[in-house]
């Protein structure tokens, strides 16, 4: 058998090595872009000149930062000292989507580090160990920018999904999310449904301060409320009739005991939604479930897909799961009998 040329062989791992490496690259410009507020001001066509005193970056500086977007396909020019967004980019300025996708990409930042833990015996750093600041861009990642009509749009599409969800959500429904963090897709639902009540249940304090302010800025306040406990052992005086539970931030040791609360504290008749991680149909070879599994694991919590899901519910004594796919995330539901 011939052996390959050690040259060969180089020049094929730089080149892998390095479409990596400008991935994570471009993804730091773009979200640098988004955060900083430079790509909202493209628009329509600027020109260098008149683009660096509303920075306050130097011409050099903001004509680097443009041919470097060009080249990431973020900006189109016909002339070298005049830019605006791209085609492709474009929607990013409408409806919010700039926010929630620097919010993806800001998760993204904090799962690289993460995934790199994972090569040492004490990593990675547990969900709840982790600085305020990175655990609020994990959650932050999963769930929606509440402020947003894309947040709006994507919650209409995932309720009108789950036709038991939507009827229920046309009259007074007590809601409750165990493990809510920032609360992005519970405010959400605030806004599109006014005579829903919600209570947030989650053990990290400070994303609880967050979502509190955002309900307040909202007008939603006082239709909610939260509760840094753990979701386990959190009680209420009243039933509800929906139960949302974000099952991907809860290890195994948890989960029987969550579930069994969550069946508690529903009417009977009522709704358990729970999101999968895993969509039906994705192989585990596929590069983004592969890396979603290494991690969750890595946080000792069951890399479960859906069908999974609806046996760990039906375990738990709910009935008639049912798996629901969206654009935004699949959904099983079931129903305390």
């Amino acid at each position: 058998m011939a052996v390959p040329l050690v040259g060969t062989a180089m020049d094929d791992m730089n080149e892998a090595v390095g479409a990596l490496g400008l991935a994570a690259q471009s993804a730091a410009l773009l979200r640098g872009a988004l955060t900083s507020g430079f790509l909202a001001r493209l628009a329509g066509e600027v020109s260098v000149r008149d683009l660096a005193p509303a920075t306050r970056l130097s011409p050099g500086r903001v004509r680097d930062l443009c041919v470097a977007l060009r080249a990431a396909g973020v900006l189109e020019s016909d002339n070298p000292d005049r830019y605006r967004i791209s085609t492709t980019y474009a929607p990013l300025l409408h409806g919010g989507a700039d926010t929630q996708v620097a919010n993806q990409l800001a998760f993204v930042a904090v799962r690289e580090r993460l995934i790199e833990q994972m090569f040492t015996p004490d990593g990675p750093a547990r969900y709840q160990d982790l600085p305020d600041a990175d655990r609020a861009a994990l959650a932050a990642g999963v769930t929606l920018a509440p402020s947003t009509p894309l947040a709006r749009a994507a919650m209409t599409g995932v309720v009108e999904g789950i036709p038991a969800w939507q009827s229920l959500l046309a009259g007074a429904v007590r809601y409750l999310e165990l493990g809510c963090g920032l609360s992005g897709a519970m405010l959400t639902m605030l806004q599109l449904y006014p005579r829903l009540t919600a209570v947030g249940v989650d053990q990290a304090a400070d994303l609880l301060d967050r979502a509190r302010v955002e309900a307040a800025t909202l007008g939603v306040a006082d239709r909610v409320r939260f509760a840094a406990e753990d979701a386990a052992v959190f009680s209420d005086p009243e039933p509800f009739d929906a139960v949302f539970w974000s099952q991907f931030f809860f290890p195994a040791a948890s989960r029987v005991k969550t579930l069994a609360n969550a069946y508690d504290r529903l009417r009977p008749g009522g709704l358990l939604i729970v999101p999968s991680l895993i969509a039906p149909g994705t192989s585990p070879s596929d590069p983004a479930t592969s890396l979603n599994v290494l991690l969750a694991q890595g946080w000792d919590i069951p890399a479960l897909t859906a069908d999974e899901l609806c046996t760990e519910l039906t375990t738990a004594g709910f009935v008639s799961p049912s798996v629901h796919p969206s654009p935004f995330a699949t959904a099983v539901v079931a129903h305390r009998p």
